[in-house]
């Protein structure tokens, strides 16, 4: 049993280093797109792609997210990947943790 064990714990640490990479390409993307709407570089196109994989369905889904201006769905793509590491991840290092 160990060694499912250690591959459940080992997937859960691969899919929290995913998790906290598009946290911080969200984060990144959207701060980029506030300094310098109009610039584009190598840097931003990167994490703008990398951010993409979660905002695009989630603008797709949810249209109406810009209030006043400010568009909410980096606050919300974030969100629901802190609540993704909180849940899934967590789960996946207690059934680990559980399997030994």
């Amino acid at each position: 049993m160990f060694v499912l064990s250690n591959l459940v714990y080992a997937l859960a640490v691969i899919t929290r280093i995913l998790v906290e990479l598009e946290i911080f390409a969200v984060i990144l993307s959207a701060v980029f797109s506030w300094i310098a709407p109009g610039v584009y570089s190598s840097v931003r196109i990167f994490f703008q792609v990398l951010s993409d994989f979660i905002m695009k369905p989630l603008k797709k889904a949810f249209p109406g997210l810009v209030v006043g201006g400010v568009d909410l769905s980096p606050i919300i793509a974030v969100l629901i990947l802190v609540f993704i590491d909180q849940f899934l991840i967590t789960t996946l290092f207690d059934i680990a943790r559980s399997l030994r």
